[in-house]
């Protein structure tokens, strides 16, 4: 990635394709204009890890898909960076396959690592003008990333 690091920690048996989730935090970076060295961390897990971070900070005892944790509010725009930004994000495995309906594993993966990603570079989607922007942008790096996908 454009001098920029992907780290992936799987605590699942499950089997992510590495390859598509640089390549698209490779093209959300490019096309944010967030510059390079930047870092993120993603954490694959299941149900039980995602409630306890959801619990311990949001405060929500429940499951989602994902968290992201932006260091330190954004990713610098325009290359501002001299050093590596980082940014966490945790999703949770098993979510992703209850929600994914028609779509193959690796599609929803990809999919909600792109809304992760989106988090970080500062899109939120809490008022509706924010949802519709932010939903644009998913739906934009979707099509994007369509060429990438390998079966899963």
């Amino acid at each position: 990635m454009n001098h920029s690091e992907l780290n992936i920690i799987n605590e699942t048996s499950a089997v992510v394709d590495e390859s598509l989730l640089k390549a698209c935090a490779e093209a959300v970076f490019a096309g944010e204009g967030t510059g390079q060295g930047n870092e993120v961390n993603l954490l694959i897990c299941d149900d039980e890890a995602i409630r306890k971070y959801n619990r311990q900070y949001r405060g929500d005892d429940s499951v989602t898909d994902v968290l992201c944790f932006p260091w330190p509010d954004t990713l610098p725009a325009d290359g501002a960076a001299e050093s590596a930004e980082v940014c966490d994000i945790i999703i949770d495995i098993k979510q992703i396959d209850r929600q994914k309906g028609k779509k193959t594993k690796n599609q929803e993966l990809m999919e909600v690592f792109i809304h992760g990603l989106l988090h970080a570079c500062g899109y939120d989607h809490i008022r509706q003008p924010d949802q519709i922007a932010m939903s644009e942008k998913e739906i934009y790096y979707k099509r994007l990333m369509e060429g990438t996908l390998t079966r899963g």
